[in-house]
């Protein structure tokens, strides 16, 4: 039987934030916490348990960039999987990510079906095959 997993969904665009929870909200075994940006999202990690993040990077005050750094520096949320979920394309957004620490990186879909898609990749990843810290 798939595993419950709970999801942190960092991302400004409103717009982008509808068309993600709408995706995951399809998928069963998942629990999606939305927050609208990189301060939040410190906020949310301190008051609850997330076993991945979802997290955009151009965000106006805290950026995900700085997110990562600031996780990954950090010793009580190091462990949480970041995989960065964004609408760039610059190679060197990319390359950055991975070096601050990311898991992952994937680009965001122009479809709500692509949506749906890489709603189902990372739940067939991450809920269905991958394990966590602390949940063994």
């Amino acid at each position: 039987m798939a595993k419950m997993i709970r999801l942190l969904l960092v991302e400004d665009d409103e717009s982008d934030a509808f068309l993600t929870k709408r995706a995951f909200a399809q998928m069963k075994g998942t629990n999606l916490m939305h927050v609208p940006g990189g301060k939040a999202a410190l906020d949310a990690l301190r008051s609850g348990r997330f076993d991945l993040m979802l997290l955009d990077l151009n965000m106006p005050g805290l950026s995900g960039h700085e997110l990562i750094e600031v996780l990954r520096e950090g010793e009580d949320h190091e462990a949480v999987p970041i995989i960065v979920f964004s609408s760039s394309n610059h190679p060197g957004d990319v390359d950055k990510a991975y070096e601050a620490g990311a898991n992952a990186y994937l680009r965001k879909p122009d479809s709500l079906g692509g949506y749906q898609q890489v709603a189902d990749a990372v739940c067939r990843f991450w809920r269905d095959n991958a394990e966590f810290p602390g949940r063994h």
